[in-house]
């Protein structure tokens, strides 16, 4: 009989440092979650620090239950009011139809089973960005090393203005699920279902039309049709017919301008409605008048000048990341982002609110990831910052101050 005292010992195999670091969907949704227990925790803390009677930010106040109060703040009266009582227009002053109809009418349909408009508000603003946790990481994971899409979830996630991901009545975190939906649909090769979904960003938000556009060029790139070695600009026969399908995302924006037209008498009464806002587009606007203006009386504004000038901070750091998203994620991706950015701060008077808008550049968020990755001390310091300054601005937005 054979002796197998000279076989050799099998060891256990260690587990693959990429296994420990995979990322998939539930992953990110448990990030989110656990992310989202903590805001919630210190939301309920500082709601009832809310002045009394209710800010005037609250339109109508909020009649749901006074932990949850804290995330109704701002423009969440106009999505209440919206789904609540529909829709209204006073021409060049601020009414309703500023706002696109998407997160609203779902708000309305949630409503009618949880009996509260703003409690079913905060509810699908935790569903959609739980939804969209899931989405970035399974986009994160094919395209970026296990460390850094990791850390580019964990930088997203602790945004310092994230928040409006987490239960704020507002329509970002649907709009951005819609967003990482249509790229992840068209990148497994269904342009139809992505030209739906960008239909339902297009209907959610001004901007969604930049994701029509950014779709149209990914497909083309993904055909391997542009700048052809025929030196044409666009090679059409490698193009399928079913590629057209990303177009359909005009027809949430057609619908909209149709209904307005029909109601108001005017498709692009959102648009009119902007002035009752001081939002209206010139130089102005676009070369920042009030921005510089604020500026030179900064110290007046005290500790809420921080707030005031982490918009403009962030949006040139953004700008100056746009480069590396072409690089790095290619044509389409760029161009959505480039587009978002710059739409996002010509059309504001002084950046404020750009650190919201930012959310939805979503490939800038992969690019931080990647810096921060290698070497791991810059995401030891860097990710921690980020999570402190996120507990702290949602804690000051939880009490009623504006800060994007």
């Amino acid at each position: 009989m054979l002796s197998n005292r000279h076989a050799p010992v099998r060891q256990a195999t260690p587990e693959p440092t990429s296994r420990r670091w995979d990322l998939r969907a539930r992953h990110g949704v448990l990030a989110f979650v656990a992310v989202a227990a903590v805001l919630y925790l210190v939301v309920a803390v500082v709601s009832p620090d809310i002045p009394t009677p209710p800010h005037p930010a609250l339109v109508p106040p909020f009649n749901g239950p006074s932990w949850l109060r804290g995330w109704a703040q701002w423009d969440s009266g106009w999505y209440y009011r919206i789904a609540h009582d529909g829709y209204s227009f006073a021409g060049r002053r601020q009414s309703t139809v500023a706002f696109f109809p998407v997160y609203p009418l779902v708000v309305r349909a949630v409503a009618v089973v949880v009996g509260n408009t703003y409690v079913a508000g905060i509810l699908v603003t935790f569903l959609c960005g739980a939804a969209l946790a899931g989405l970035l990481a399974t986009w994160l994971r094919p395209r970026m090393s296990p460390a850094a899409a990791w850390t580019a979830l964990a930088a997203f996630l602790l945004f310092p203005y994230a928040f409006y991901l987490y239960g704020v009545v507002y329509a970002d975190a649907l709009f951005i699920a819609t967003v990482l939906a249509a790229f992840l649909l068209l990148e497994n090769d269904q342009p139809v279902l992505a030209g739906v979904a960008a239909a339902v960003s297009t209907a959610a938000r001004p901007l969604g039309i930049v994701l029509v556009v950014a779709l149209a060029v990914r497909a083309l790139e993904r055909r391997g049709a542009l700048r052809p070695a025929s030196g044409r600009l666009v090679d059409w026969s490698r193009v399928r017919r079913g590629d057209a399908g990303v177009l359909l995302g005009v027809l949430g924006l057609a619908a909209w301008c149709l209904f307005l037209w029909h109601r108001f008498g005017d498709p692009f009464a959102f648009a009119t409605a902007e002035a009752g806002w001081q939002q209206t587009p010139g130089p102005t606007t676009w070369f920042k008048v009030q921005f510089f203006h604020d500026m030179a009386h900064i110290w007046n504004l005290r500790w809420w000048g921080v707030f005031y000038v982490a918009h403009s901070v962030l949006t040139l750091a953004a700008v100056c990341l746009v480069p590396r998203v072409f690089r790095r994620f290619g044509l389409g991706y760029g161009i959505y982002v480039l587009l978002l950015v710059g739409i996002s701060a010509l059309s504001t008077q002084n950046f404020f609110g750009m650190a919201r808008y930012l959310l939805g550049a979503f490939p800038i968020f992969a690019v931080v990831g990647e810096f921060l990755a290698e070497p791991p001390l810059w995401r030891r310091l860097v990710l921690p910052a980020s999570g402190i300054a996120l507990l702290v601005v949602t804690a000051i937005f939880g009490t009623g101050y504006y800060v994007s």
